[in-house]
């Protein structure tokens, strides 16, 4: 039977294994007033918090350093009064993996990941993050982002992805992929998650906007049309996103459910 003392030096091996892993990986949270389909997102209310501010407190106690990267004043200023790691990066930038890489070097900080949560995932969760993180010390991609089983087909902000044998994308829609001739094709939703090793986030950064891309616009479809991989991670279930009115209204009356 192990002693006390060899009980105690487990669990604090364990602890140190944690943190050397959270202090892996760099969370960016990108963070822009100026959506279309709803404007001033990051600030709107959900249950009387900032939108952000859920995003934040749903990554905050899996990782080590956590930012929001902003060119807004009123987002930081909303960060400063909630005590949440804010970086000011330029108005000029048209995806979050763009503002995602001037945080990191401006951080400065040696990871062996930086992963951009999209600042609209107020739902996200240890328990829908972590299949990544596994994928992450498994294998040890270059890049890497996270499906969902799709349980509904009635959001029109759903994006799908279809996957190889090995669990590396094929393609990212906003159509329904694959196609069904049963009724039965079961399909996944992409979830805003993207991880990247430092020197592939700048690689995916010097490369321009592509064909597809643009049309379908979908930022990750720049990194497969330069002919690299997205390794897939499956969580159990897609946090629902904000991106519209209508999935703030979903957003609110999930809120309401829960409490």
């Amino acid at each position: 039977m192990p002693s006390k003392c060899d009980i105690a030096y487990g669990i604090l091996t364990t602890l140190e294994v944690l943190l050397s892993q959270q202090n892996r990986y760099l969370v960016i949270l990108p963070a822009r007033m100026g959506a279309q389909r709803l404007p001033d997102k990051p600030l709107r209310l959900l249950g009387d918090i900032p939108i952000i501010s859920r995003t934040y407190s749903g990554v905050k106690d899996l990782f080590e350093h956590v930012y929001v990267a902003t060119d807004s004043d009123d987002v930081l200023s909303v960060c400063e009064e909630q005590k949440i790691p804010c970086i000011r990066t330029g108005s000029h930038h048209k995806n979050g993996t763009t503002r995602t890489l001037e945080a990191f070097l401006a951080l400065d900080i040696e990871v062996d990941y930086i992963i951009n949560v999209q600042g609209d995932e107020a739902f996200i969760s240890n328990e829908v993050v972590q299949p990544l993180l596994d994928v992450l010390e498994e294998i040890s991609p270059e890049a890497a982002t996270l499906q969902a089983p799709l349980i509904s087909e009635s959001s029109n902000s759903n994006v799908y992805v279809v996957t190889d044998s090995k669990s590396r994308a094929l393609y990212f829609s906003r159509s329904p992929i694959p196609a069904s001739r049963n009724g039965k094709t079961q399909r996944f939703q992409h979830v805003g998650v993207y991880a990247f090793q430092p020197e592939a986030l700048k690689a995916y950064c010097a490369m321009s906007p592509t064909p597809l891309e643009q049309q379908e616009m979908l930022e990750q479809l720049r990194w497969l049309e330069n002919g690299r991989n997205w390794m897939i991670a499956t969580a159990p279930n897609k946090p629902l996103s904000i991106d519209t009115p209508e999935d703030l209204i979903a957003a609110e009356e999930l809120l309401a459910s829960k409490s």
